[in-house]
């Protein structure tokens, strides 16, 4: 077996002792939230070179990208880096041989062609520029390599590689990528953490602290209760926590939260590629068209106005030329932001479709790694809310900021860390691409404080009745009124925000209306604390039906009648029902009989299987035969009343008939 001979790794050595010399900042204080969540903070060790260092676990490195910040004094943080994802497969992605190929002699020759080599196997040594290295078979199914060079007087060489095979390479920058190789695969044998570096500036006040958000075991709480004399107990609550930071703490003053915050993550450590559509390149065969010579309209808008009036045939085209807008004058719907309040902060610049960040001044990046810095820094217009979207399955609203970008650039989408000057971390949330001068509610964690309620109320009213050969057309306004209650929290005001639905088709009313989203319209309301305030909103809409008078029952008829605003219309209703509900009665008897007629038949039959089976001359024969009798005669009256009711039903019907049409 041919075996490599291993590279000196005094310069990975090196490297590796002095990054371990550098102090680390270490955690001095940690706050742990019920929500799963820790916010950790540390004293920032500055080196000469204006550097802070930590060092976290490699699963934390995407929550310290997401929320670290720099937390008292005036410092900045001017830019983050540290090793990419996957260091080692960026870095054998620049070379030339592949990480199984410093395994192989044959294999790492093979792929470094063209590359000065001295080679010693089996007492013959060759030097030059490897050619290639060729794999052949003996006798018995071994294979071996020989390898071809050119030497310095031009003239190729062979060597057979045996198992004593040794090479060294002569040429400087191929021996420098071996050796980052050899130190990169060390590395990654350990590749559980992640040093981050942190450029900052005047950090010269001693309160100042870094602090990111990871995630953490959420601390549990034990109660003990002990009951005492007099309708008394004694109440005692137990934390237990765990420490997972990764770090041993020492001197950490600890705090417990039982906040309930949107905690949200990405993997903002990993590398992403956007997918493209690919076009197909045409190779058919098109119709030549002339040369564009260019639009008339915009050598019109400078001519004098006299010469302008003399083109157009008519005043019109001369409007339609009115209405076209000028160019920009300053470039393509382009406009330069102000100048931002930290000077590290990238110049950005708003465009038609999208916003510009140019980072300032120069940065060195190795390849592989990454880095991360600030574009935007400004003072904007915020609010803290809480919102209650109706239909949800809480009754408690979720705390929220109410951003106005009242910059001068519009700014992109992305994850949201919320601080609370005093309280510290609070949530996450997501945010939305936020236009200049727009609004968005980013809502982070929920407001079990404050309660809100909703009742609804549907009612109808005609607002307009008309009847045309028989067919009734109503107009009637439907209404929903929704009353949210809220009741305040107990220790401090509240600014309560109601996403009430949209309805397509309906109009809208409330006191408390403002503003709307693509579906839902807010309502805004001011909650004392310990108070409770109820916001009242009204959905309407008119709606038209055709009904056939013929065919309406009476009690629709008779809403009908009080709620037409012409008394003849009205008179006219009550007398339509009251016929209508003669005939229904009516029919309501002739049913009746229906069904007493059948329940005869049905003992007639009975009678007559009885009378077919009893001996003749028999007394029992005679009773049925007078039972018979009987039956007959019920059955005859019944047929009687069943002809007067239907009788009655025809005149009912044709009263109706006329009545509809004499309305």
């Amino acid at each position: 077996m041919i075996k490599l001979v291993t590279f000196t790794s005094v310069a990975v050595t090196i490297l590796y002792t002095s990054a371990l010399a550098s102090e680390v900042s270490s955690i001095d204080a940690v706050t742990l939230s019920s929500g799963g969540v820790a916010e950790i903070s540390r004293k920032p060790v500055v080196s000469s070179d204006g550097k802070v260092e930590i060092e976290v676990p490699l699963a934390q490195v995407d929550d310290v990208l997401k929320s670290l910040v720099l937390k008292g004094g005036k410092g900045e943080i001017k830019n983050i880096s540290l090793a990419g994802p996957s260091p080692l497969d960026e870095t054998f992605k620049q070379l030339p041989f592949k990480q199984s190929d410093l395994s192989s002699v044959s294999s790492l020759l093979s792929s470094i062609s063209g590359t000065s080599v001295s080679v010693s196997s089996n007492g013959k040594t060759v030097r030059g520029k490897v050619l290639g290295v060729e794999t052949g078979a003996i006798a018995d199914g071994a294979k071996f390599y020989q390898l071809t060079v050119l030497d310095q007087d031009e003239k190729i060489q062979t060597i057979k590689l045996g198992e004593d095979t040794s090479f060294t390479v002569d040429d400087a920058e191929m021996k420098s990528k071996i050796l980052g190789a050899a130190a990169s695969i060390e590395r990654s044998k350990s590749d559980g953490s992640r040093r981050i570096r942190i450029a900052v500036s005047d950090l010269s006040d001693t309160d100042t602290r870094l602090a990111y958000v990871v995630a953490s075991p959420i601390w549990k709480t034990a109660y003990r209760v002990l009951t005492l004399p007099d309708g008394k107990a004694r109440l005692q609550a137990w934390a237990v926590l765990e420490n997972a930071s990764g770090e041993d703490w020492k001197d950490v003053k600890l705090t417990l939260t039982s906040a309930d915050p949107v905690t949200l993550k990405q993997r903002l450590h990993q590398i992403y590629w956007k997918e493209r559509a690919e076009v197909a390149v045409n190779t058919a065969t098109v119709n030549a068209f002339e040369a564009d010579t260019g639009n008339l309209n915009n050598r019109l808008r400078s001519m004098p106005a006299s010469e302008k009036a003399a083109v157009f045939e008519n005043d019109e085209q001369m409007m339609d030329m009115a209405r076209v807008p000028a160019p920009a004058i300053s470039g393509y719907g382009g406009s330069s932001a102000a100048g931002s309040q930290n000077s590290a902060v990238a110049a950005a610049s708003e465009h038609d479709t999208s916003a510009s960040f140019a980072l300032p001044g120069t940065f060195d990046l190795t390849n592989g790694d990454s880095l991360s810095v600030p574009i935007a820094d400004a003072q904007i217009d915020a609010e803290m809310v809480s919102i209650y979207r109706s239909g949800n399955n809480s009754v408690h609203p979720i705390a929220a900021i109410m951003l106005k970008n009242s910059s001068d650039n519009s700014l992109p989408g992305g994850i949201l860390t919320v601080y609370d000057s005093q309280a510290g971390y609070v949530g996450d949330a997501e945010l939305l691409s936020l236009p200049k001068d727009d609004t968005r509610i980013a809502a982070f964690a929920t407001d079990r404080k404050v309660t809100v309620t909703q009742e609804q109320e549907p009612t109808r009213q005609i607002n307009d009745i008309k009847v045309v050969d028989g067919i009734a057309h109503i107009s009637e306004k439907l209404r929903e009124t929704t009353t949210y209650r809220i009741s305040g929290a107990l220790d401090g005001d509240r600014t309560v925000v109601i996403e009430h639905p949209s309805r397509d088709g309906w109009s809208f009313s409330s006191g408390a209306e403002s503003g709307r989203t693509v579906s839902h319209r807010r309502l805004k309301a001011s909650v004392k604390a310990g108070q409770e305030r109820s916001v009242v909103a009204v959905d309407e809409r008119i709606q038209n039906e055709r009904y056939g008078l013929i065919d309406i029952d009476p009690a629709t008829l008779v809403s009908w009648s009080s709620s037409a605003a012409d008394k003849n219309v009205a008179d006219k209703f009550t007398k339509l029902a009251k016929a209508q509900r003669e005939k229904v009665e009516k029919e309501r008897q002739l049913q009746s009989s229906e069904e007493k007629l059948q329940s005869l038949q049905d003992e007639q039959n009975r009678i007559r299987q009885n009378i077919a089976a009893v001996p003749e001359n028999s007394d029992l024969k005679g009773k049925y035969l007078a039972m018979l009798d009987e039956s007959e005669t019920s059955i005859a009256e019944v047929l009687k009343k069943r002809e007067t009711d239907q009788a009655e039903i025809d005149r009912f019907s044709r009263d109706l008939r006329e009545q509809v049409r004499n309305f």
